[in-house]
């Protein structure tokens, strides 16, 4: 072929790539260097470092060729997903596309935002970040207190009101399983009076939770959420109570939970426990003595928790923590700026200007993240410091008492535990994202994917068997 034919050629594919909004160029992971480790190896400060491919560098889906791309395909034009609104992107970290079908659509993602709230708090606040419970009294600065001494406890007796000053821990409460029951909670907690050398209380126990502002539900929440504890909004302490609990969810909740778990405990056996008084009047915050400290679970085991549960509490109490410590404020316009802001150190805090966030946990429908950003996300994780407490957060399909239960249960173990995924559901939505770890070990065989429904009219019992059939079939690309 003379050179004028190759160049009218490759003119006439640049104008149909143009016009089919794909890119004639394979995707790539920019940075990128193979090192053959296994999936929770150490990262090199070089891969730390290095700057991701930008979002809206669009994978290359004429050269997309696999198995998982035929069957996407015959999807989108038939059968469950059929007229609905879907992207899904696959990529391996040496730079194939596996699967590329409408990958910069945004669409809403559900609870796989979770992925981006619990990585950002990663990234920025640590994996070792711990909220923290403080105990004071005021007993010193009462006239009951002991005219003799200055100290808060006088013959081991509190002669003043025991204040629980809560930091924000998100797990005291008892509505679900994986909670730490009451009595863990609350034996750690008598155990700072007990330090002390406290076993009776003259005041009473008062709650604050002023370490966030006052709590206000979210203006896109539907309001069936908001009736359910799935919409509770943080406070810095906050009792998450049982379904039909009619008692609020609010600091002096936790207080009174404590008290009277504090009086059974007296009621049941004599030793190592607190007295206390019918009646008391709280004073002020003003000139407390601290007691002592309670310490939350690191944040490591508090995004496991909020990624393998899909608790919104969690991922919300997140979200209020990035805009109290690293932004200007805990209300959601400051609280997302802080996100978008804790994505710096992958290269997406840009890119992130893209996408919408309107809270932290998947809840509102005024979220808008594409396939093609996620998986920016998570191969920005993956190369990131905090890669093993991230990739730890995400249970394994088929995982036992996690929303990934009833994912491929009956395929084989060594299959299911390679595929370690976030669930994302409401009405019309169902997402699933993450990583497939590699059959090989070989570190850039690891696929990192995307695969984000919506508008889907058919039953889940239509929509999951295929949306399963499309991830293990990606499971079998690598």
């Amino acid at each position: 072929m003379g050179l004028a034919k190759r160049i009218m050629l490759l003119a006439i594919l640049l104008s149909a790539a143009s016009l089919s909004g794909f890119d004639l160029f394979a995707f790539d992971l920019s940075g990128y260097s193979p090192t053959g480790e296994p999936a929770f190896a150490s990262v090199s400060s070089t891969s730390l470092h290095a700057t991701p491919a930008p979002v809206g560098l669009q994978p290359d889906r004429s050269r997309t060729t696999t198995a998982t791309q035929r069957l996407a395909e015959q999807a989108d034009a038939e059968g469950p997903l059929s007229g609905s609104v879907w992207g899904f992107l696959a990529v391996n970290l040496r730079g194939d596309t596996l699967v590329c079908l409408n990958p910069q659509r945004r669409l809403v993602p559900a609870s796989n935002l979770k992925l981006i709230t619990t990585g950002a708090a990663l990234l920025s606040l640590g994996e070792d970040f711990r909220y923290s419970t403080t105990f004071a009294t005021d007993a010193a600065s009462l006239p009951a207190a002991a005219p003799a001494t200055d100290s808060a406890v006088s013959d081991s007796v509190l002669r003043g009101n025991l204040y629980i000053i809560g930091g924000g821990d998100p797990l005291i409460g008892e509505l679900f399983p994986y909670l730490p029951s009451p009595d863990e909670t609350f034996g750690r907690w008598s155990k700072v009076l007990a330090d002390n050398g406290i076993r009776r209380i003259e005041g009473d126990i008062l709650g604050d939770g002023s370490w966030f502002s006052e709590p206000q539900p979210h203006p896109d929440w539907n309001v069936e959420d908001l009736r359910t504890r799935d919409g509770v909004v943080p406070a810095g302490l906050t009792w998450r109570g049982k379904m039909g609990d009619s008692l609020p969810d609010s600091p002096s909740t936790a207080a009174l939970h404590f008290r009277e778990w504090l009086e059974g405990c007296v009621r049941d056996s004599a030793e190592s426990c607190v007295t206390l008084p019918d009646r008391s009047q709280a004073l002020s915050l003003d000139s407390l003595t601290v007691l002592g400290t309670v310490p939350s679970l690191p944040l490591r085991e508090l995004v496991r928790i909020a990624n393998c549960q899909s608790d919104n509490f969690i991922a919300e109490t997140l979200l209020k923590t990035l805009g109290k410590l690293r932004g200007d404020g805990d209300d959601y316009p400051s609280s997302i700026a802080a996100l978008r802001k804790s994505l710096a150190p992958i290269g997406l805090m840009a890119a992130s200007g893209q996408m919408r966030f309107a809270d932290g946990s998947g809840l509102s429908r005024k979220n808008y993240v594409s396939p093609e950003f996620m998986v920016s996300f998570l191969k920005g994780m993956y190369r990131s410091r905090v890669r093993k407490a991230f990739m730890g957060s995400l249970p394994f399909a088929g995982e036992p008492k996690t929303t990934l239960e009833n994912r491929l249960p009956k395929r084989p173990w060594a299959l299911r535990h390679r595929i370690l995924m976030k669930s994302g559901s409401m009405n019309g939505v169902r997402c699933f994202s993450g990583y497939i770890l590699p059959s090989s070990g070989r570190a850039e065989e690891t696929i990192v994917f995307s695969l984000l429904t919506n508008n889907a009219v058919a039953s889940s019992s239509q929509v999951y068997p295929l949306l399963d059939s499309l991830i293990e079939s990606l499971a079998g690309e690598n």
